[in-house]
């Protein structure tokens, strides 16, 4: 391996997840769902841009969308009291390990890292209440209607008491209203009450393709240190869509991640701010970075615009998201899948489990292991993409999904009622077991029949007194399923291909057809942290002796 490709695999490995941001290092992601009163009208007048693309000329550059843009976006001032921890770092930017404050650079009172060995002052005792900070950040946003209604991040307005605005032209909006915020997606909306204020036209995500040219524009910056630099704008490039790095997810099972992710530079401050098309159009929200330091590093990401318009329609109308679901839990497809269905691309969702009993998915029919290809006649990629186009719903509403079934292989479609996220309840799982001796396999596993366990390693492990299969005892990572990056050791295989599995003798005679090239789906059953057993799908090809 080349020193330079060892260099760039130690820099993925050791890059750490940071919001990108107005936050600053004063301020930790709030998940509690807001709901404030809402408007009467639910359209806030958006400006829709033509559908054209403007040229870049070497000449003049951006500098005429910018001219065009820049009036439209906003700096944000926010100001909370918040108690003095000691050695406590916000979420998201915990320093990696060695790593140091470069010279000249302070952190707010009361943030760093942890001491534990300083003793308390002499005129404080352990049962004193915690000093508290008036503490401020800043972060960016944009207008999106004459009304005065401005698109921003959760992140950077979370914890906020008290909201000001500061437009392109020096204007000073103080204690501004917030009139509703969304942690799922990252999404908050304020509203000022302005005259003679510049409007920025939406365009569209779903109609930029990777590698068009994006402009990033925001007021980086910390104004307890230097003030933000007002209106700073940064050229890049789409770099990918559909993007999934958990920063929100890890967080909330129901937070939706379908980034667009731009080599633009983005840096603290710029959370909120528009990305921007070479027309002058928004096609998302600057929301994140990829870093090992907290800094920009090459890779920012950015709320797609539809997203993000209905989300903002939801809090004017009802101020909060009504968000609709369809009951299930999925995953990627890769690959693997993509050969065992016999997909002509390697895109879809695939059912692992049911978040709940009467899971609308369930109730129409669908099955774990099924693959989502399609939602109202409309492509998906993956569970992101899937989570949006859900999203364009409201619950109640009806949806027809293009599937391919697990257990046929066939093409099909249910139609499936959504409910809203307030009817939803946590997964129940089964219970089932763990561990003991061996049979090598085309699949790179041992494996040992669960009716050889003694009654005591039954109880012991958690197994149902009826359940029959086999039970996974090692895993050759160079094996099938070791390939696939499955860790299966002390799983249940419950089926193959579809066809259960009872005994070893079953397990045995279905793989013992299986060749070279072949694609596999198997349904594991693995241990939750809670005790119980959770089904799982995964796709496999046999590798080449």
């Amino acid at each position: 391996m080349s020193e330079a490709l060892r260099t760039r695999l130690n820099l993925l490995i050791a890059t750490t997840i940071a919001f990108a941001f107005g936050v600053g290092l004063a301020s930790v992601l709030d998940l509690t769902p807001v709901s404030i009163a809402a408007d009467t009208d639910r359209d806030p007048g958006w400006v829709v841009g033509a559908p054209s693309r403007a040229a870049v000329t070497m000449e003049e550059g951006f500098s005429d969308v910018t001219r065009r843009v820049a009036p439209a976006v906003v700096t944000i001032y926010l100001t909370a009291e918040r108690e003095v921890t000691e050695g406590r770092f916000p979420l998201g930017f915990e320093p990696p390990p060695g790593f140091q404050l470069p010279p000249g650079f302070e952190l707010p009172p009361g943030y760093g890292p942890p001491s534990g060995d300083e003793p308390p002052a002499e005129d404080e005792s352990p049962e004193a209440d915690p000093p508290t900070l008036r503490d401020s950040w800043s972060g960016s946003g944009f207008i999106v209607s004459a009304d005065g209604y401005v698109v921003t991040n959760n992140h950077v307005v979370a914890g906020a008491e008290r909201i000001d605005i500061e437009l392109h032209d020096g204007r000073v909006f103080e204690d501004v209203e917030l009139v509703g915020r969304d942690p799922q997606t990252d999404v908050a909306l304020l509203r000022l009450e302005a005259d003679d204020i510049a409007v920025l036209p939406i365009g569209s995500s779903d109609a930029t393709a990777v590698g068009e040219w994006v402009l990033a524009i925001g007021s980086p910056g910390f104004r307890a240190v230097s003030g933000p630099l007002l209106s700073s704008v940064t050229a890049g490039i789409v770099s990918a869509k559909g993007r999934n790095i958990r920063i929100l997810r890890n967080r909330s099972p129901l937070a939706i991640e379908d980034f667009i992710q731009t080599d633009a530079v983005i840096n603290r401050g710029n959370s909120g701010g528009p990305l921007v098309n070479a027309a002058g159009e928004v096609i998302g929200i600057n929301t994140a970075i990829l870093s090992t330091d907290g800094n920009y590093q090459g890779y920012g990401f950015a709320v797609p615009i539809e997203l993000a318009r209905e989300v903002v329609d939801d809090l004017i109308e009802f101020g909060e998201v009504r968000r609709a679901l369809i009951g299930v839990s999925i995953t990627d497809v890769d690959a693997a899948d993509a050969a065992f269905y016999g997909l002509d691309r390697v895109g879809g969702a695939k059912i692992q489990t049911f978040s709940f009993d009467d899971s609308p998915a369930r109730l129409a029919g669908l099955e774990g292991g099924d693959v989502i290809v399609g939602v109202a006649g409309q492509p998906v990629s993956g569970v992101s993409e899937l989570q949006r186009r859900i999203r364009a719903f409201e619950p109640g509403e009806t949806v027809e999904l293009d599937v391919v079934r697990r257990a046929t292989l066939e093409r099909d479609r249910a139609r499936v009622r959504l409910v809203g996220a307030e009817d939803d309840s946590p997964p129940r799982v089964a219970s089932r077991p763990e561990a003991p001796e061996p049979t090598g396999d085309v699949l790179g596993l041992e494996v040992r029949d669960v009716a050889d366990l003694a009654a005591r390693e039954r109880d012991r492990s958690g197994i149902d007194p009826g359940f029959t299969g086999v039970l996974v005892v090692e895993a050759d990572a160079r094996g099938a399923v070791g390939r696939a990056g499955i860790t299966p050791q002390g799983a249940l295989i419950v089926d193959i291909n579809g066809e259960e599995v009872r005994t070893a003798g079953d397990y045995e005679r279905i793989i013992s057809v299986f060749e070279p090239g072949d694609a596999v789906s198997l349904q594991f059953s693995f241990r939750t942290r809670d005790g119980g057993w959770q089904n799982a799908f995964r796709s496999v090809v046999i590798p080449e002796r």
